[in-house]
């Protein structure tokens, strides 16, 4: 466990950031019951935890803009072996290769291990014996619990069996505890009961979240005390707890608590605390704008280097090394084209500042630098989002799909783009894609509804479902162990 301990202190005097929203500073090598004997010990290592989760094999990369985007066909591919590599294998389902299995392990290797961290914190915080601040005792259990669900919840999303036809088959460990020894892998419906309790608890402890009375906060404040409760939109606040909730229950096939969850925080944010982005913010020619609406963001990791994420995958000046981008009669035809048929309209907002035009092609900026580089917004990588929200209460609300288009409607006037007459899976889909499109999730969308996975407008060409593309491979280590 000290090495646990060990690596989280050195990845926290080693951050180049300065997120001073996480309020983390450099500090001497403490042993754990040095560092974990007061608040600030406990709120350090919390701290590290989000940190980490911007590594290029969980959200920094892999997880978001990168390989689960690949697998959920947002890219177009070419053939050349020369500029795509490894990229070619992935687009086939090839899990197997000697590349995507080193790869593969070293997601659920880092998701463990933060997880192991977790559990670290969670029970350091039992033993007692600390004087918390205020609520401040139950904020980090509580954010601690949601942690180590959402990275349970991920690694069962990737690595477990598609949950709709398979829920009783083996899938991963669940680990409540510090150990050096491996857990038995649970069922996938064993998975989702301890991530649905994680999470209830979670939401219980975080009843006092100040963005439920003050918003996200976020401006530190002027007196130079602990931001620690400020900035809570780059937290697991309360409602991006709920948010998670319903995002797991639509996949664990729970319709009811999905629409009850999902529209909690649609009511909270009608209510202020998470507004539409402003059109005049994204619209027209803004010198600034707000690619990723961050006002809508319920959840974002900070990342001070997210243009990292721009420049290696999407900036068109890597021509002729591979970049990464829809193929365009796609886009112009389906996702932002296609009339009735599909919903999509270059009107939407989400193309018109996300998608820029450099000869023949578009490009997808949503991870450029902003002009003002030391912004907030600009380091903000989206894990939960309003639009998400509409979408899973239009999905869950009944049996019948179309009684859902009274919320994709909504969400669509924020878009500014106009009303569908009829909503089906399909369309739904679009809608998806439009709005989640290089966060990680599509890929998830189509695992849950288990469909065909949508990159071309041929549909001949696009892969049909099959367990074989879902259920990627539980890594070596884990199998071996």
């Amino acid at each position: 466990m000290r090495k646990i301990l060990t690596y989280m202190t050195l990845c926290l005097m080693l951050s180049t950031s300065c997120d001073v929203w996480l309020d983390v500073k450099p500090y001497d090598k403490m042993s754990q019951d040095e560092l974990l004997s007061e608040e600030e010990g406990f709120i350090k290592l919390l701290n590290g935890i989000y940190i980490e989760l911007n590594s290029d094999m969980l959200y920094g990369g892999a997880l978001s803009v990168e390989m689960l985007e690949v697998m959920g066909g947002a890219y177009i591919m070419g053939t050349d072996k020369s500029v795509w590599g490894n990229y070619i294998d992935l687009a086939s389902y090839e899990y197997g290769t000697p590349y995507w299995r080193a790869r593969l392990n070293e997601t659920w290797n880092k998701a463990y291990s933060l997880i192991l961290n977790c559990n670290l914190l969670l029970e350091n915080l039992e033993k007692g014996g600390v004087r918390f601040t205020g609520d401040n005792y139950k904020i980090i259990k509580g954010e601690a619990l949601a942690l180590r669900a959402m990275l349970h919840f991920d690694m069962l999303r990737l690595f477990g069996p598609v949950f709709s036809r398979h829920p009783d088959q083996q899938a991963i460990p669940y680990y409540r505890k510090c150990s050096t020894l491996p857990n038995s892998r649970l069922t996938a419906r064993e998975v989702a009961q301890e991530v649905t309790h994680d999470l209830l608890e979670a939401r219980i402890l975080l009843a006092n979240d100040p963005i439920r009375t003050e918003g996200t906060m976020t401006d530190a404040p002027s007196d130079g005390s602990s931001v620690f409760m400020y900035y809570r939109n780059l937290r697991l606040n309360y409602y991006a707890v709920t948010a998670l909730l319903a995002r797991s229950s639509l996949y664990f096939g729970d319709m009811k608590s999905a629409y009850g969850y999902s529209v909690e925080v649609i009511r909270a944010a009608e209510e202020g605390v998470f507004p539409f982005v402003d059109r005049s913010l994204v619209t027209g020619s803004p010198d600034d704008p707000d690619r990723i609406f961050s006002s809508e963001v319920i959840f974002a990791l900070s990342h001070s280097q997210r243009n990292r994420l721009f420049k290696n995958y999407f900036d068109p000046s890597r021509i002729p090394n591979y970049v990464f981008r829809m193929d365009n009669d796609l886009m112009s035809n389906r996702i932002f084209g296609g009339g009735t048929l599909t919903g999509g309209s270059q009107d939407d907002y989400r193309y018109r500042v996300n998608w820029v035009a450099t000869g023949a092609n578009r490009y997808f900026y949503k991870y450029a630098d902003m002009v003002q580089t030391g912004n907030v917004c600009n380091t903000m990588i989206p894990m939960l989002r309003l639009g998400e929200m509409y979408l899973i209460a239009a999905e869950s609300r009944s049996e019948d799909i179309g009684a859902g288009l009274v919320y994709v409607n909504r969400l669509r006037a924020k878009r500014g783009t106009g009303a569908l007459q009829q909503l089906t899976r399909e369309t739904l889909q679009y809608e998806y894609i439009r709005e989640l499109y290089g966060e990680g999730q599509l890929f998830y969308m189509y695992k849950r509804m288990y469909s065909p996975i949508i990159f071309s407008v041929s549909e001949n060409s696009n892969p049909q479902p099959d367990d074989a593309i879902f259920t990627v491979p539980v890594p070596d280590t884990e199998t071996e162990n």
